[in-house]
């Protein structure tokens, strides 16, 4: 298990709106470049999509890369 992969997954995910939406459609195809087994990348599909995009909505806004300064 790489908890690394996965903690900068759901890091970028919280600060990158798009990144955010795309993990929630289709966790597979949005984890591609990370290295993930097959139990990580089905705990991500498991998301409760609204809370993460409700704590990504506690961040300051100039956390986030649709701040225009973003991370990734």
């Amino acid at each position: 298990m790489s908890q690394t992969a996965v903690e900068q997954i759901i890091g970028r995910a919280v600060v990158d709106p798009e990144f955010r939406e795309k993990l929630i459609a289709d966790a597979r195809t949005a984890c591609a470049g990370y290295d993930l087994t097959e139990e990580e990348l089905e705990a991500l599909e498991r998301l409760d999509a609204e809370s993460l995009k409700a704590f990504a909505g506690t961040l300051d806004p100039r956390l986030s890369k649709s701040a225009g300064r973003g991370f990734f």
